[in-house]
């Protein structure tokens, strides 16, 4: 799934180039979507749990294939793959696709919180990721934080609802209404948060020595 893919690793030189971090959290959630998809087709009795069983091994490889190409890892990057593996094998284990259902819920909430308990005491994790990637006045980071804080708290709302409504029982009539939304939606919720984050902060960067990379008549 796609609740890792704002997460990965973020070295001081980009060493993991797009494609990479494209594959590592694109290619697990499209073998849970497609894995879905044929479980489905073929009257799977537990089409979560057999989507996952094709999800866990593509995801267990990203992770790999991101730490092999990159060789740096973010302690958020790290927690979200820990609680994959966790409530993927809890699910799988116990027979019960309500773990699978609550994964993304999990994953959202606390690294959403954690972004916001970071602002509160003032200790930016944000920031520590992008380890001097980026760099901006502190008044920049904490809102990025906190508004990516709200964003994935957000995820983890929505992904209850969703779940709750549409697959609230196994092999529910419109479960591939979340399954799907869990694949494209929170990928699209993504993607427009970061593009639309980091375009509006792109007049506020620095150089390493605090000087705005941008002159006043290049911000328009």
């Amino acid at each position: 799934m796609t609740e890792n893919n704002s997460t990965q690793s973020l070295a001081k030189k980009p060493a993991s180039p797009t494609w990479v971090r494209l594959i590592s959290d694109l290619g697990p959630a499209l073998a849970f979507f497609i894995g879905y998809m044929w479980a489905n087709k073929t009257h799977q009795p537990s089409p979560i749990l057999a989507a996952t069983m094709v999800f866990l091994p593509v995801a267990i490889l990203g992770f790999a294939f991101s730490w092999w190409k990159t060789r740096k890892l973010s302690p958020i990057a790290l927690f979200s793959f820990v609680m994959i593996l966790i409530m993927s094998g809890l699910g799988i284990w116990l027979a019960n696709d309500i773990f699978i259902k609550m994964r993304p819920t999990l994953i959202y909430s606390l690294v959403g919180l954690i972004l916001v308990y970071s602002v509160l005491v003032k200790h930016n994790l944000l920031k520590s990721l992008f380890d001097g990637a980026i760099h901006m006045a502190d008044e920049h980071w904490r809102r990025l934080s906190l508004n990516a804080g709200i964003m994935y708290i957000s995820l983890a709302i929505i992904n209850e609802i969703m779940w709750r409504i549409f697959a609230p029982i196994t092999k529910a009539p419109k479960e591939h209404i979340w399954v799907t939304y869990n694949m494209w939606g929170d990928f699209a919720v993504n993607m427009i948060f970061w593009i639309v984050s980091i375009t509006m902060l792109t007049k506020h960067l620095t150089d390493e020595d605090g000087k705005p990379l941008l002159e006043a008549g290049d911000e328009t």
